[in-house]
Order: structure tokens, then C-alpha cells, then sequence
């Protein structure tokens, strides 16, 4: 079974990703994730693809 669901940990993770990106950028460090949109974009096509097929499959449930 595939549970997505957004609580506390996937807003921890979204901040801390927030003020990594901040960090890196006042102190003009390459970030370590992809620097274009492509690369952003191929990562959640990745996910999106990852949750068609768990839908399909009937496994997909979603935890709030």
C-alpha cells in the first residue's frame, strides 16, 4: 500500500530544504539539487509516475 499524506515531516523537510536553498545561495555555493527546472520537473515526473502507477494498481491511499 502506497500512503501519501502531508504532516510534520514533510513540512520539517520543506523547510529545512527552504533554508538550505537560502544558505547556499547568500553564500553563492552551487545547491545540491538540480539547478534547472528540467531537472526539477523530471524529479516530481518521477513521482507523479511512481503514484499512476500505485492508482492504478489500487494501492494508493491518502493519509491527512
Amino acid at each position: 500500500m502506497v500512503e501519501i499524506g502531508i504532516g510534520a515531516v514533510e513540512l520539517q523537510a520543506a523547510l529545512v530544504g527552504l533554508v538550505t536553498g537560502l544558505i547556499y545561495t547568500a553564500v553563492r555555493a552551487p545547491i545540491p539539487a538540480p539547478n534547472v527546472l528540467g531537472g526539477i520537473f523530471a524529479i516530481i515526473g518521477t513521482f507523479i509516475g511512481y503514484v499512476a502507477v500505485a492508482a492504478a494498481r489500487g494501492q494508493l491511499t491518502f493519509v491527512f
